[in-house]
């Protein structure tokens, strides 16, 4: 089976680590994988892939032209689709589903993912609304939890899996005594709310004079959280050394993860943290920490936004060394509900059911064309 990823760029978001996981795993079954972005880091893709795995970026500096960057994008991927004539296309977030739907036409079947909240983030309503309207065009929608498929349109839920993320444990959690070092990991912007965390810090801070705060990522508010820490007095209390150097490196000097996010599709942070024994506080907002945390025995719940129940949160964690070992112990609990075998299979069956629509409906002979995901 010939597959094509399509997603906005090879950084180090969550999507882009579920696609390198997807990508890889088909590629090992035995697909001929191509997975395409529109841009990628100078220093090349951030999450690795198989050597026989084609990528592609779409966003060449020698292709600007007059037509705005949205239309080039679409027809640099309908060439791409017409060039492979791939057994299927899966989409990944708002604008790519959006442009990789009309793009297909009705040629090949498209998988859409959304993998943020789209009733929340800030980006044109004319691109939500656009995916509404295409939605019934794909040949199936993916969405990470079930509120998040309630929130669509009655119309496409029927067509909508739920699959979470996958996520296998970390290795390097080796928690300290006292419990005092607590860490973020995101893009730096107004979703994952960095600035709550700060405030709450500096609240923290008055009944735990030790504990230390590392958010990794970059982004644009880095002037702006930079600016508020300093204002509060807190240079010497909360860093922001950039992206961690590898995949996972943020685990190894935490004990505490805190996530602050004013929404969220799934958070994979918190996932990773959860799965790999690490305790965690959570904003209680939409959508995924309901879904991963039970609150009080893998992680603790927080108000959505309160800042000072984020920090009373924080200071009892950090004074409650038996509660953060049994957090730790408790892992298990989501290791099995997340283990990459089972959501992968979820992705694997998802992509059979999609190819043979599209076989169907261009009257091609059922399993003519498909390998091992149909059998």
């Amino acid at each position: 089976m010939k597959l094509l990823f399509v997603q906005a760029g090879f950084g180090a978001g969550g999507t882009e680590k579920i696609v390198a996981m997807l990508a890889a795993h088909r590629a090992e079954l035995g697909d001929e994988v191509h997975v395409a972005a529109m841009t990628c880091p100078e220093a090349g893709s951030y999450f690795a892939y198989p050597d026989s795995v084609v990528l592609h970026v779409l966003d060449q500096p020698e292709g600007k032209g007059l037509l705005p960057l949205s239309l080039r994008r679409l027809a640099n991927i309908r060439k791409l689709v017409r060039s492979l004539s791939p057994d299927a296309c899966l989409s990944f977030l708002t604008k790519i589903n959006v442009l990789t739907l009309l793009a297909a036409g009705s040629s090949v079947p498209v998988i859409a993912s959304e993998r943020n909240n789209p009733l929340a983030q800030k980006a044109h309503p004319v691109w939500r609304r656009a995916q509404n309207a295409l939605m019934p065009r794909a040949a199936a929608m993916v969405m990470q939890t079930e509120r998040a498929r309630q929130d669509l349109p009655a119309r496409v839920r029927s067509c909508t899996q739920v699959i979470p993320n996958p996520c296998a444990p970390i290795a390097g959690v080796a928690p300290s005594p006292d419990g005092s070092r607590l860490v973020a990991v995101g893009r730096l912007d107004h979703q994952k709310g960095f600035d709550l965390l700060i405030g709450a810090m500096s609240l923290v801070r008055e009944k735990q004079p030790d504990a230390r705060l590392t958010i990794y990522g970059e982004g644009a508010a880095r002037a702006c959280l930079e600016a508020q820490r300093d204002r509060l007095g807190l240079r010497d209390v909360v860093s922001l050394p950039g992206k961690s150097t590898r995949p996972g490196e943020w685990i190894r000097n935490a004990d505490i993860l805190v996530l602050s996010s004013r929404f969220e599709g799934f958070p994979n942070v918190l996932a990773e943290a959860a799965v790999s024994g690490l305790p965690v506080v959570a904003f209680d907002c939409p959508y995924g920490p309901r879904e991963l945390i039970l609150d009080g025995e893998n992680g603790l719940l927080v108000r959505d936004g309160d800042v000072e129940a984020l920090a009373r949160a924080i200071d009892h964690l950090i004074s409650s060394p038996a509660q953060r070992a049994a957090m730790a112990a408790a892992k298990t609990r989501l290791q099995q509900k997340l283990s990459p075998a089972t959501i992968l299979a979820l992705w694997d069956r998802t992509i059979s059911d999609a190819t043979r629509k599209g076989a169907f409906r261009h009257g091609k002979p059922a399993g003519e064309g498909y390998s091992h995901a149909n059998a």
